[in-house]
């Protein structure tokens, strides 16, 4: 207790009855307000006073997510934990989501082992762990392969029989090292297994998204003709964009911003990569109904969901003017093609 008096003697601070929740409250406002310098100088203003206060620790935190100080967020969160300041496994969720985020796979994969072996984890949580551990897994493994792919097959030998081979009969894991070996070949004998790929409407969606991509990025004039569903298109991929300069992509994005980024920031960001998976997933085509408005509120819907929050789906609806039912019914769309492409999805990158 005298240690601190001596503080907010030196530091001629004097605590005025609800001092620290006016700072928390402008701290809050200034991030909804996407002034995080300001927010940030709120938080540590008040933890001057409340050193131990969880609101302030955790503001502190969402203030350097903001400012990109990432490196920075992660020391407190880690803090946090360490501590046993606020909820443990709302900081634990954060603190994956930054380590992942930094590239720390083998430290998430050693935390999370840990935490699910205990069988404690709230089943809001349980499931996103799982994920976030094989994800990580998924990251070490590739991260193997592809330091050593160029000595499995030699740069100056044609190696496309094989890469066919993994592509056509390979696991999952095959096909993504084979196109990621693809991608990085600077001859045009590259062009045919990717097409081949592109064309085959058995393979994962977002692969044969990303082999898209691939030929986009190699300015690949011929013709592929692509089906997913019931939709078929042919397209000349050096004239697509890409799936996140797509209109329809920037303009569901823009309507999650106006909703959501100043409300809560790790909401709008969850509704945002839930929206991406999915728009990439359908790439060269867009989800049906072509409504931005509608898919922002069903990503906005499953990412409330899945961050376990209250907000209850008649407010989502009315947000974006749309209609429940619609809503309950693509949402599970979406969680179906996330669960059919989900193999694949462990071996992108965020």
């Amino acid at each position: 207790m005298d240690g601190k008096k001596t503080n907010k003697k030196d530091t001629n601070l004097i605590l005025y009855p609800g001092l620290v929740k006016r700072l928390i409250e402008k701290g809050m406002d200034a991030l909804k307000a996407k002034d995080a310098t300001s927010a940030y100088e709120h938080f540590l203003t008040a933890e001057q006073y409340e050193p131990d206060h969880p609101q302030v620790r955790f503001g502190k935190v969402l203030s350097l997510v903001e400012l990109g100080r990432l490196k920075e967020a992660v020391t407190h969160t880690s803090a946090l934990l360490n501590e046993g300041i606020g909820d443990y496994y709302d900081n634990l969720q954060v603190h994956i989501s930054l380590l992942v985020q930094l590239g720390h796979y083998q430290e998430v994969v050693d935390m999370l082992e840990a935490v699910l072996s205990e069988n404690t984890v709230p089943a809001q949580f349980a499931e996103s762990f799982y994920q976030l551990l094989h994800f990580s897994r998924q990251m070490i493994d590739d991260s193997v392969l592809l330091a050593n792919i160029e000595e499995e097959v030699p740069e100056a030998a044609s190696p496309i029989t094989e890469l066919k081979s993994k592509l056509d009969e390979g696991t999952v894991k095959d096909q993504w090292t084979a196109l990621q070996y693809l991608k990085e070949r600077q001859f045009d004998d590259a062009l045919e297994p990717l097409i081949m790929y592109i064309e085959d409407a058995s393979k994962d969606w977002l692969l044969r998204s990303f082999a898209l991509e691939i030929l986009h990025m190699k300015q690949c004039e011929h013709s592929v003709h692509i089906k997913k569903a019931h939709r078929t298109i042919s397209i000349i991929p050096n004239e697509l964009e890409t799936v996140n300069n797509q209109p329809f992509a920037i303009k569901v994005r823009a309507e999650l911003e106006k909703n959501l980024e100043h409300e809560d920031p790790l909401l709008a960001e969850m509704a945002e990569q839930i929206g991406n998976l999915h728009l990439f997933a359908w790439y060269p085509f867009t989800p049906e109904p072509d409504n931005t408005s509608f898919w922002a509120g069903v990503y906005h819907f499953l990412a409330s969901e899945r961050l376990g929050l209250d907000r209850s789906i008649e407010e989502i609806a009315d947000l974006y003017e749309i209609d429940e039912h619609s809503i309950k019914e693509k949402a599970i769309d979406v969680t179906q093609l996330e669960e059919s492409v989900f193999d694949a999805y462990t071996h992108f990158t965020q």
